[in-house]
């Protein structure tokens, strides 16, 4: 049986697939990368074109105006965006759904059906609409969705068999767009997300740093004064490119070379060592480390409770940062950095997906009673995507409209609590008027509520929902 996990990236996507004794395979791009999570669109044609072939050519293909070029599509699923052609409107839903759609033809190219199901990765604040959104776009490609997994998560379940004797582990994860940290802690076979960090400086900003400078100083070589983006999109894409292979390269080697048989009409050759490269990353890593403390000190936690921290994602290889990481007493003894940083969310997709276990509460939740008291409907450590429920109340005043309360109380610390919800309900207004609220966790992890007064037409329902409960994994 194949049981596959999708990391949908912010810029780079994969897939991952195991099966029982045979080694993890991976999914991506043509070249065995991971697949660029951008898409152009031919304005005149409506033809859509993705992966490495865009990536390395998007500033061609945004300064031809020809093509809609879309990046960071994860982050426009759920909003009214879209692309108009001649021949079509795309949506969001559609980018995503070629994206996927082209990791499952990878994936057939290569011996195996299409991906029919698998388990599909999103970030902790990741909005209901946009989850509705994937959702879809995974069933127009193909895809079954069995579950969302966070990505912390899933980075947690790529190690399991290593961390499971854990009680605190920091997942530190660097990727093309964003670095996202996450403290989980694992307690009663049980893995809960304490604090989250992030920021959108990533390895897309790197490479475009190394890119501008490396501009600058053949500039000066050359005794000219082009602005960069004075320079034809060929030349910035080519430059763009070779940066970013250098940087992979000097996670290895000491020094590298930049080359290309024409940069503004002249060959280019530049020497590119890792003291000048540190010079210029060294702002970025001291800001991620940066992040990585808050979120450790956000918990309340001494750093020597942290078990492991867990290095993932495509920029966690600089070297600046693993070097720093190891010289800091703070986080050396917990260190572990991955060997396959790319595709380590898309594997703990994958065991999640094949694994027995599932998500459960981490809050209580519970409806404002007149008296101003709390009444629990949702306790801690209840299974995921039940069946809807339904909870009858009653008016205790004459008034025209109910109002509706939900607060949400942390499993740890005080017994305060947090308003998540407010709305009222048109009634008729008469004494002990009925009063019926049904609400659900669904599968895209999205607490529903729909209430309306038993004395009028089900068109006078009201219905909300909320998207940033915090749930717990049980493994």
């Amino acid at each position: 049986m194949n049981i596959f996990g999708i990391d949908f990236g912010t810029t780079n996507s994969g897939a991952v697939k195991l099966a029982e004794h045979a080694t993890a395979e991976r999914y991506g791009d043509e070249v065995g990368g991971t697949y660029p999570s951008i898409v152009a669109i031919d304005r005149a044609t409506g033809e859509a074109v993705g992966g490495r072939m865009v990536w390395e050519n998007r500033e061609r293909y945004l300064d031809s105006g020809q093509h809609h070029v879309i990046q960071s599509v994860k982050w426009k699923l759920g909003t009214d965006q879209v692309w108009q052609t001649e021949e079509r409107v795309w949506t969001p839903q559609d980018i995503a759904s070629f994206i996927l759609g082209a990791l499952s033809s990878r994936a057939a190219k290569l011996g195996l059906d299409s991906i029919k199901r698998a388990a599909i990765t999103i970030p902790v604040a990741f909005p209901p609409a946009a989850r509705v959104d994937l959702r879809r776009a995974a069933e127009r490609a193909g895809i079954e969705v069995s579950t969302f997994v966070t990505e912390s998560t899933a980075a947690f379940m790529r190690y399991l068999p290593q961390l499971q004797h854990c009680h605190y582990v920091a997942v530190f994860d660097w990727g093309g767009g964003t670095l996202d940290i996450s403290v989980l802690e694992i307690r009663d076979k049980t893995v809960f997300e304490v604090a989250t960090e992030g920021m959108e400086i990533a390895g897309d900003e790197i490479d475009l740093d190394l890119s501008r400078a490396i501009h600058a100083r053949i500039m000066e070589q050359r005794q000219q004064s082009i602005l960069y983006e004075s320079m034809s999109p060929t030349d910035r894409d080519n430059l763009r490119t070779k940066c970013e292979r250098a940087k992979c390269q000097l996670s290895q080697v000491d020094r590298t070379d930049v080359l290309l048989t024409s940069y503004g009409g002249s060959p280019l050759h530049f020497g590119v060592d890792k003291s000048w490269f540190d010079s210029l990353v060294t702002p970025h890593v001291d800001l991620a480390i940066e992040l990585l403390t808050k979120a450790i000190e956000r918990c309340r936690l001494s750093f020597d409770v942290i078990d492991r921290i867990l290095v993932i994602g495509g920029s966690s290889k600089i070297r600046l940062l693993q070097e720093k990481l190891r010289r800091d007493v703070r986080f050396s003894a917990a260190l572990q950095i991955s060997e396959n940083a790319e595709w380590d969310v898309a594997h703990g997709a994958a065991v999640v997906e094949g694994a027995a276990g599932g998500y459960e509460t981490a809050e209580s939740i519970g409806v404002i009673l007149s008296d101003n008291s709390f009444y629990e409907i949702i306790s801690p450590g209840e299974r995921a995507y039940y069946v809807p429920r339904e909870l009858v109340l009653s008016l205790v005043e004459d008034s025209r409209q109910a109002n509706i309360v939900v607060e949400k109380k942390s499993v740890h610390g005080s017994d305060r609590s947090e308003r998540i919800l407010a709305f009222g309900v048109d009634t008729l207004g008469f004494d002990l008027e009925e009063l019926r609220l049904t609400y659900n966790i669904t599968q895209d992890l999205i607490l529903t509520f729909r209430a309306v007064s038993a004395a009028r037409a089900q068109r006078d329902a009201v219905s909300k929902e909320y998207g940033k409960l915090r749930f717990a994994y049980h493994i």
